[in-house]
């Protein structure tokens, strides 16, 4: 399940929808060729050719990781940073921007040449350190970060972010997305705790 606008808080808005590099299929691509040449030579020399149907299995392989690549999102809004994976199964992770202390990112020699690298936030919450791997265009997106928390802090600080008489709507939509199950009920909890302790 991709990312989508039904996903978004109330009065939330997208700033940035990344994934990670597409080189890092290169792995399971560089396999499904040397699995081809290792089985069209074997069924060349001893005249299997049946043995051609083995090469199913790393297709399947990299088919896999394909669409988990796909499936794979690393999103920005104007409140939160989120990582959500999985193709059958679906998790996912959030960082209020208000919770990301640090923000950081990493870049070998091949990752400046190809425009990826990992970035990393630091959060006041349990997770501690959460890392987006092998993201394409990895200081864009920290940088991204860093100005869109600067914003909700600011925000924060002269009061503009929340005020009292729009909590108990806020919260009637936060509802209204549990109910028709686009986020949890922990999530409603924890979203609703958050405005409760604005009043």
């Amino acid at each position: 399940m991709s990312f989508t606008k039904e996903q978004l808080l109330p009065g939330e808005n997208l700033v940035i929808l990344a994934r990670q590099n597409p080189l890092v299929l290169f792995r399971p691509v560089l396999l499904n060729i040397a699995a081809l040449a290792v089985f069209s030579v074997i069924s060349y020399f001893s005249k299997r050719i049946w043995l051609m149907a083995l090469f199913i299995i790393p297709l399947i392989y990299l088919l896999g990781e394909f669409f988990a690549w796909r499936k794979r999102e690393y999103i920005l809004t104007d409140r939160r940073v989120v990582k959500q994976e999985g193709v059958f199964s679906v998790s996912s992770f959030d960082a209020p921007l208000d919770k990301i202390n640090n923000v950081f990112h990493q870049q070998n020699l091949m990752g400046r040449l190809l425009n990826y690298g990992n970035v990393g936030l630091e959060t006041a919450s349990e997770q501690g350190t959460t890392t987006f791997d092998f993201l394409a265009g990895p200081l864009d997106f920290k940088n991204a970060i860093v100005r869109q928390r600067e914003m909700y802090n600011s925000d924060a600080r002269t009061g503009s972010s929340v005020h009292q008489q729009t909590v108990p709507q806020l919260i009637e939509e936060l509802a209204s997305l549990r109910n028709r199950s686009i986020i949890t009920e922990s999530e409603f909890q924890e979203k609703k705790r958050a405005l409760l302790e604005k009043l």
